[in-house]
């Protein structure tokens, strides 16, 4: 009973001193009001055991809202009153009959009345004699909907219609908003019965004191009477000119036909929300524009396919069909598709193609090139998930020349330049996804195009992380790291870094992107995806996966993080089913036309895996596969690591001379993570015939590794040369914040200290993890002990 009373102990105490009177025959009247669910009844029942523990004879009646008029019907509850010691106890006495009222104040004289008021209800504001006992409101939380929609429904109608602005509103809920919406010329005797309800906060504007109210209140409405309600908030926040979100809110709440105004609002409210990366609510807004018929529909559409992009890539593209079926004008439809991010039209190629070829074909007959090469681009990119078509834009770019002009010519260049420069952009892309050209005329070309991009973000970002891919894939990221910052997004920078064998930096930018929100659009997933391969890094492998998508929209990305999965079931243990999953998504890779060795390198995991298992058959020839294709691409990286696969694969001294002809053909390469694992293997392979030579490897392993931020491979180089690692020297300024981090203090306190950023904090922090070959903070006291 304490629990059940908590927070209404002073009411039991008035209770607790008028029962000895009662039990020596002397009456009393006790009233307990509050709002609802302030406790009355709770505190009645307990009343009521207390009285019957002293020997009292108990009597329980209660009032209801239709018995009102029933004359003495509460009173026929308790008649007759026996003699001797009576406790009376009443609930809801607000809606007893007047006769039933009066007949309890006689018998008061002669027992113990106990009645409970509930404040706010009609009848409430009953004069009755003695004690009163006023409990505190408590939050109406614990209230069923049933309970709170039944007290309002008893209110009259300004309490109702006032309650119902207020959960019209929600957060914009304030008096002024509230009266003009509700109707009312002045709302304060209203919310002053709101207040003794005990559903309204006892100060400030008027808010309802718990979430469950508003659902309430809701509830007692029809679809009707919400339509209605909402279509008056949107107006009322408009005109007094609140932010297009807060009325766009309303908007969505309804299925009237939307005025141009409120579809301006609509568009304009979705724009902010793209803006502030509020994607989903974005769409709500553009669906409900959309929902509603105008002429404007088509840019509607369009503005939808644009926003669901990101989400689902095949919608969109069903929705820009939509739009380009209802233009009129070739130049509209053209502008519609150019509106799209490049990446959505690579969900599904019947559906891009059924969007686009009927446009491209269009374009044509307006005899402008500029615009025909754009939508070409577009279409090119929509086949680079099929071999047929990735095939046919080989051929694409080689009818251009081996090196095909980038500036356009005759009058009005710039937008034939910019068409061109986007073409050669997807021609180039999907030239190193298939591998059959040659990889350096494809990052030639490739390195040539950012400057002939247009500025600023959106589709120049698509172009240009293609570019980064191309690059990457040609083993030429030390191109792409050469263009300005503003020009690469993180995500490419990560790829970039990943290329280039840093492994703690391209961990560092992709845990950056996955922290700073989810994954969208199958361009950089795939880019992450792709790092992820490279990095080899179980934490960041499961991180991403477990922030992407099961199913991406471009189906070869998915397949990329298919052998991404098979790859994370082998370090989990699964080793025979990661193997069976990622050379299945590998194969399946490869029928779609996406062969590059050096962007996919899952025949190496797979080789990996068979040697294990003792199939040494179906490794070697994995691996020669491997070699051929890389061989054919040329890029550096590629042969150098299938050469080093097929020297760990063989015996005796051809096995060596493979893994030395790999060192030579990487030292060109700008992977050097690729260069230290080579340098690993040799060193390992030479351990017996030469031991000076081995160690010199395997220093040049360790050292190489420091560089890069690989730690495992650091482990390994070191576990072997018995001592011998050399630490690399630290810099003035990474000593400096070596030594305050070792003394405890935090990124920010160092920044603070040194007067630079928070971000070249971390980063000096991750140099000197690389040198000093430690990998946590609480490392790094001991490593300055061992400097000289």
């Amino acid at each position: 009973m304490a629990d059940v009373l908590r927070g209404r102990t002073a009411g039991m105490d008035h209770l607790a001193q008028a029962m000895p009177k009662a039990a020596s025959g002397a009456g009393a009247f006790v009233t307990v009001r509050g709002p609802a669910g302030a406790g009355k009844s709770a505190l009645l029942r307990a009343s009521a055991v207390q009285a019957e523990g002293m020997g009292a004879v108990v009597l329980r009646a209660s009032g209801a809202p239709d018995e009102r008029d029933w004359d003495l019907g509460v009173a026929d509850q308790l008649r007759p009153v026996p003699a001797g010691f009576v406790v009376i106890v009443v609930d809801d006495l607000q809606w007893a009959d007047e006769s039933s009222v009066r007949w309890l104040v006689d018998v008061a004289a002669r027992a113990l009345v106990v009645a409970a008021v509930r404040d706010g209800e009609p009848g409430s504001e009953i004069e009755l004699p003695g004690t009163v006992v006023r409990l505190r409101p408590v939050s109406p939380g614990g209230w069923s909907r049933r309970r709170l929609a039944d007290c309002l429904r008893r209110q009259p109608e300004p309490v109702r219609g006032v309650a119902k602005a207020i959960a019209v509103l929600g957060d914009q809920a304030e008096t002024g908003l509230i009266t003009e919406l509700a109707g009312l010329d002045d709302i304060s005797a209203v919310v002053r019965t709101l207040r003794s309800l005990g559903i309204v906060v006892p100060r400030g504007n008027p808010r309802f004191a718990d979430p469950a109210v508003p659902d309430a209140v809701l509830a007692t409405m029809t679809t009707s009477e919400h339509e209605t309600w909402h279509t008056a908030a949107a107006a009322v926040l408009f005109d007094r000119g609140h932010p297009a979100e807060d009325v766009a809110d309303h908007l969505v709440a309804t299925r009237s036909v939307l005025d141009g105004w409120a579809i301006e609002v609509l568009r304009a409210a979705a724009d902010t929300a793209l803006r502030r990366g509020k994607r989903p609510i974005a769409l709500s807004y553009l669906r409900r524009v959309v929902s509603a018929p105008g002429p404007d529909r088509a840019a509607l559409l369009v503005d939808l396919a644009v926003a669901e992009c990101a989400t689902d890539s095949v919608l969109a593209l069903q929705h820009l069909s939509y739009a380009v079926q209802m233009y009129e004008s070739c130049r509209d439809r053209a502008a519609a598709v150019l509106r799209m991010p490049i990446a959505a039209l690579g969900a599904s190629l019947p559906l891009a193609r059924d969007v686009i070829s009927d446009v491209e074909r269009d374009v044509r007959r307006l005899g402008d090139p500029g615009l025909s090469l754009r939508i070409e681009a577009r279409m090119r990119y929509a086949g680079h998930t099929d071999l047929t078509e990735l095939t046919d834009s080989t051929r694409r770019l080689a009818e251009l020349g081996p090196e095909p002009e980038t500036t356009g010519g005759g009058l009005g260049p710039e937008p034939e330049k910019t068409g061109r420069a986007e073409l050669l952009s997807v021609l180039a892309f999907c030239a190193a996804l298939v591998s059959r050209t040659s990889a350096e005329d494809v990052a030639a070309l490739a390195d040539r195009l950012p400057g002939h991009l247009p500025p600023g973000a959106g589709q120049a970002d698509e172009m240009t992380r293609l570019l980064v891919m191309t690059l990457c894939a040609a083993d030429a990221p030390l191109n792409a790291a050469t263009w300005t910052d503003q020009a690469l997004l993180r995500v490419d920078k990560a790829l970039v870094a990943a290329h280039r064998g840093d492994v703690a930096e391209a961990r560092l930018l992709t845990r950056e992107v996955i922290e700073h929100g989810v994954v969208v659009g199958s361009d950089a997933m795939l880019a992450l995806a792709v790092v992820a391969l490279k990095v080899q890094d179980e934490q960041l492998t499961e991180c991403l996966l477990s922030s992407s998508p099961a199913e991406a929209d471009n189906p070869c990305t998915a397949l990329v993080f298919e052998v991404l999965r098979g790859a994370n079931a082998v370090t989990r243990g699964d080793a025979w089913g990661g193997l069976c999953r990622l050379t299945d998504a590998g194969r399946q890779l490869d029928q779609a036309g996406w062969r590059n060795v050096v962007l996919f390198p899952w025949r190496t995991t797979a080789v990996r895996l068979y040697q294990q298992f003792g199939d040494i058959g179906a490794a070697v020839l994995l691996a020669e596969e491997d070699h051929e294709r890389a061989v054919e691409w040329g890029a550096p990286a590629g042969v150098g690591r299938t050469l080093r696969v097929l020297g760990g694969l063989t015996e005796g001294a051809r096995g060596v001379d493979l893994l030395h002809a790999a060192a030579d053909v990487l030292s060109t390469s700008a992977d050097r993570l690729e260069l230290a694992r080579t340098h690993l293997a040799l060193g390992l392979r030479l351990r017996v015939r030469c031991e000076q030579t081995a160690a010199t490897h395997l220093r040049r392993c360790h050292d190489i590794a420091a560089g890069c931020g690989d730690q495992r491979l650091v482990r390994q180089a070191a576990a072997h040369l018995r001592g011998e690692v050399r630490r690399a020297e630290l810099t003035r300024t990474e000593r400096r914040v070596v030594v305050l981090a070792a003394a405890g203090r935090s990124n920010q306190e160092i920044a603070h200290a040194l007067a630079v950023s928070t971000r070249a904090v971390e980063k000096h922090l991750t140099s000197s993890y690389r040198k000093l070959g430690v990998l946590r903070r609480v490392d790094l006291a001991g490593a300055l002990n061992h400097l000289v």
